[in-house]
């Protein structure tokens, strides 16, 4: 079933976002089915509301296939629409599923902030890297439960989305220091911590925007604690875990009108090792990775989302 032009006007601005973190595209995502189940209700048949829920799915996985929300949230959806039998039940019960998530993301922000106020050494200057919603929550939380601390942050090329990291923390009230990638060895040393969002967690390790493996390696070099927050809504099965690897940009956004014979690889995600972070900081907990098997053995990716990560290997 195609998709209507205004929700597929909305996958594509979710996709074309390069800059907005796995929560926060989640949120939007979730306004993406609303809409979607609105037009369910002009469908004929349980089956025909239930493949355009499907096919909105697929599209937003697509969209950031290397996104564990993405997923999670797809595969409640289909899941509440599988349970039901008439479209007023379809209706009804994928409502129900969407907004049960919504609140998810949410608790798990908050969660998350209250931890992570803990882990924040107060008066000292804390690393940040790329953008974060739960980073810039939990940031923006301990300092109006009068933490005082300077955040530093580098630019996250080739988005540059850690400028509007910068730009949320100073609007609410800290202290920024900005500056480019190739100065993390000049600025990480004066840090007394380091904290990064996750897009994707799984048994191999977790994943996040091209550049937290060096994060990772110089705070382990120089014993400087990382923390990685994640809701526990980031956790994926393996056979989704490596849906990352196909994400690939055009290289000109990289590099515009590069020379003829140049290739300009531009991989937006990477894998990060648990052994290289202090503690992934969940709304469960702070976690090692011993525990880590527990938490992705309670996820089921529903199998009509599952097999678009299979094709791609």
């Amino acid at each position: 079933m195609k998709l209507s032009e205004e929700v597929e006007k909305m996958v594509a601005e979710i996709g074309d976002d390069l800059v907005s973190g796995a929560a926060e595209l989640a949120l939007r995502a979730v306004n993406v089915f609303r809409a979607s189940l609105v037009e369910c209700l002009s469908d004929s048949s349980v089956g025909e509301a239930k493949e355009r829920l499907t096919e909105t799915a697929r599209a937003i996985v697509k969209a950031h296939p290397a996104m564990a929300p993405m997923y999670n949230l797809g595969s409640a959806v289909l899941n509440a629409a599988d349970a039901s039998s008439t479209v007023a039940e379809v209706e009804t019960k994928c409502s129900q599923a969407i907004t049960d998530f919504e609140s998810k993301l949410c608790q798990s922000a908050s969660a998350i902030a209250d931890l992570v106020f803990g882990l924040i050494p107060a008066g000292e200057n804390v690393f940040a890297y790329s953008f974060s919603s739960t980073v810039v929550s939990s940031f923006l939380a301990a300092r109006a439960r009068k933490k005082f601390f300077r955040a530093i942050c580098t630019e996250a090329r080739p988005s540059n989305e850690g400028r509007r990291l910068a730009t949320m923390l100073s609007s609410g009230g800290l202290e920024v220091a900005h500056s480019f990638d190739l100065a993390l060895g000049l600025i990480l040393p004066t840090c007394r911590a380091a904290f990064m969002g996750v897009d994707c967690v799984g048994r191999p390790g977790l994943v996040n925007k091209v550049g937290s493996w060096m994060l990772a390696l110089a705070c382990r070099e120089l014993k400087i604690p990382l923390y990685a927050l994640a809701g526990t809504e980031k956790f994926v099965p393996d056979d989704v875990f490596f849906a990352f690897e196909d994400h690939v940009r055009p290289g000109a956004e990289c590099w515009t009108n590069a020379p003829q014979g140049v290739k300009v690889l531009n991989h937006q995600y990477e894998m990060v090792p648990f052994n290289w972070i202090t503690g992934l900081v969940t709304d469960e907990g702070i976690l090692r990775e011993a525990q880590i098997e527990e938490y992705v053995n309670r996820v089921h990716v529903h199998p009509r989302l599952e097999e678009l990560a299979i094709a791609s290997f």
